[in-house]
């Protein structure tokens, strides 16, 4: 068993190494990310639930979900807050965009100035500019999981509290969960395939695995609505949360490459958040 845990933590850890060393990014979940006096990222700099502070000089982007983003270097790429303040030092610079939204804005002024947003890389970085097309397949996309979360959350309104309450207890227990089911899944699907009663269980195993992701996703919206709303101050209620959460989570997704790798940690720690709760039905 120790082996086992040594193994997925070995994965863990070299899942956003492997990112780091391809891409250049440098994404830090529940901290900050800080770039020295010096230091040079060829990359994005992103925190969730965290602060991105720049002494040195990031070449990409500089984005912040439920922190700050302070640039006493360079930036070169855009620099983005959610939830949080932009503060430029004496020294800093930024060359790209810069968007604040949540303290100092609104929801309201969020989705007007959405098409506005672009998020890309100078000289050959990966990346590509707003294109209408494509937002408005993730806002129909969007608007179709928000109703079917807004539903769930109407239904199930102590389950899906349970699991936000479960966010940030033992984290890192429930991402080596879940990235324990996520390896194990086509391991699974591979040894029911070879038995003709298993097949019929395949398409089973995946429902079930989605909708333990989806869950999982719901008390992550609900526990990033709330921490959004201390800034905010709009109406509480677990609803009004959920909706807040489920947009953050939503715009996070739209950064290149870094939305990919944020999308999939959450992916993660919403199948460790619904084994541990038992889909809302025993506190973690």
């Amino acid at each position: 068993m120790k082996r086992f845990l040594i193994l997925l933590l070995a994965a863990l850890f070299l899942l956003p190494a492997f990112a780091l060393a391809n891409g250049g990014d440098m994404v830090q979940l529940g901290g900050d990310v800080v770039i020295g006096p010096g230091q040079v990222l060829d990359g994005d700099a992103v925190a969730i639930m965290g602060s991105v502070i720049v002494n040195g000089k990031v070449l990409g982007d500089a984005v912040a979900v439920m922190g700050d983003v302070v640039v006493n270097g360079t930036v070169e790429g855009g620099v983005t807050a959610v939830g949080g303040r932009v503060v430029i030092g004496e020294n800093g610079r930024v060359l790209g965009k810069i968007s604040q939204v949540g303290a100092a804005g609104s929801i309201g002024e969020m989705l007007r100035n959405l098409g506005k947003y672009q998020f890309y890389r100078n000289d050959g970085m990966v990346g590509r500019p707003f294109m209408p097309r494509f937002a408005v397949f993730n806002l129909v996309r969007f608007l179709g999981i928000a109703a079917l979360g807004a539903l769930t959350v109407v239904l199930f309104p102590n389950s899906v509290l349970i699991a936000a309450e479960a966010v940030d207890k033992g984290t890192g227990r429930k991402f080596l969960i879940g990235l324990a089911l996520l390896l194990l899944m086509p391991v699974v699907a591979v040894l029911l395939a070879l038995t003709l009663i298993g097949i019929p269980l395949i398409p089973v195993a995946i429902l079930l695995m989605a909708a333990a992701g989806f869950f999982g996703y719901l008390g992550i919206s609900v526990f990033l609505g709330r921490k959004l709303n201390d800034h905010l101050r709009v109406n509480s209620g677990l609803f009004t949360e959920y909706i807040l959460g489920a947009l953050v989570l939503w715009l996070v997704q739209l950064i290149p490459f870094a939305g990919r790798i944020i999308s999939l940690a959450v992916l993660i720690l919403s199948l460790g958040i619904t084994t541990e709760t038992r889909f809302g039905t025993k506190q973690a």
